[in-house]
């Protein structure tokens, strides 16, 4: 049961195949994985304070590779709530439907 939890996470949170190179009739999974938004959080919390000129450019080459706009994190991080607690009562609702069956 991981594996079709897991892989879809890693395809479509762009950690190991860009975005781009999903067809663009599954891209709008990216959306519903909660890793894309716990990887762009990574990303902003690693390379936001780069330093010097050369190594600023290089972090905002990463961020713009990775689709990762440092002033959303607080975005990214409501995004994650809400993807917590709709899964969350979705699963309660389907343990409740469930449980009816067996009562």
């Amino acid at each position: 049961l991981l594996p079709l939890v897991l892989v879809p996470q890693l395809l479509f949170a762009g950690f190991f195949v860009s975005i781009d190179n999903i067809p663009s009739w599954l891209q709008w999974a990216q959306y519903l994985c909660a890793l894309t938004y716990s990887i762009r959080l990574a990303v902003i919390g690693e390379f936001s304070s780069c330093g010097d000129a050369d190594a600023q450019e290089t972090c905002d080459e990463i961020f713009e590779r990775n689709s990762v706009d440092p002033d959303d994190s607080g975005l990214y991080w409501g995004i994650l709530v809400a993807l917590f607690v709709v899964f969350r009562c979705a699963a309660m609702a389907a343990l409740a439907i469930r449980a009816k069956h067996y009562l």
